[in-house]
């Protein structure tokens, strides 16, 4: 059977210009472009992903150095509920530094809003203190930190506790009050000045604290002096 091609060329060129014909083309071609969207983005959210993570506590300040930070697999639908300042790579947060008023806690993820880069954070100790503040630095030990858990950041209230002989001279009274209200610990350092917070550490009874360094009016500061001076202990609450 011989084959028109010009009656065909025909045929195809009614078949195309059907207006029924063509919306279902248009239809078929609308399903397969969404079929293949959604399961490419069903595939990002559903496979596992590499991000990285704190094994230990890095404090305001603190430079992120590689022997702080490991990686584990989460599902990539994390990433997409937990918002775009996650930190996927491990190249973009070592060597950057917490961001001041932000601590990365022991197995935390890092979230851009927390970090920062060397230029941008002064990394002295205490820079930022409000005029008329000065620091105070007190001796402290394991359980006057109530087990280290004063952390940088925190705010403590302080208590005097003083004695004195009575009236008559032979009864011993001891006085004990609040003395100083919600003032900022900025600092909590080993024998050795080291911040005890920067040091890996596998539990807290590993950790010797050894002076709590706050901020303080200036005031006060000369009020916590005269206290050394007449053996007044200073407790932390």
């Amino acid at each position: 059977m011989k084959i028109n091609i010009d009656d065909l060329k025909l045929n195809i060129k009614k078949f195309f210009s059907n207006p029924n014909t063509l919306t279902f083309i248009l239809v078929i071609v609308l399903i397969v472009i969404v079929y293949f969207f959604y399961s490419a983005l069903v595939k990002k959210a559903t496979s596992p992903i590499k991000v990285p993570y704190a094994i230990q506590l890095i404090t305001s300040k603190q430079e992120i150095k590689a022997n702080m930070v490991s990686n584990v697999q989460i599902s990539g639908t994390f990433t997409s509920t937990s918002g775009s300042g996650l930190a996927q790579t491990t190249g973009a947060v070592i060597g950057k530094y917490v961001a001041e008023g932000y601590q990365i806690p022991k197995y935390s993820f890092f979230y851009t809003a927390a970090l920062t880069d060397e230029e941008s954070v002064d990394t002295t100790p205490f820079y930022d203190l409000p005029d008329n503040y000065t620091i105070y630095d007190l001796e402290v030990d394991f359980n006057s930190t109530y087990g280290c858990s004063i952390m940088p950041g925190n705010y403590i209230d302080l208590y005097i506790q003083s004695s004195y002989n009575g009236d008559t001279g032979d009864e011993v009274k001891v006085i004990f009050q609040q003395f100083i209200m919600s003032i900022r610990v900025e600092r909590v350092v080993d024998e050795e000045g080291m911040d005890i917070f920067a040091v890996e550490n596998e539990t807290k009874e590993n950790l010797k604290p050894r002076k709590l360094y706050f901020s303080v009016p200036i005031k006060y500061y000369e009020l916590l002096k005269k206290a050394e001076k007449i053996q007044t202990d200073v407790k932390l609450v």
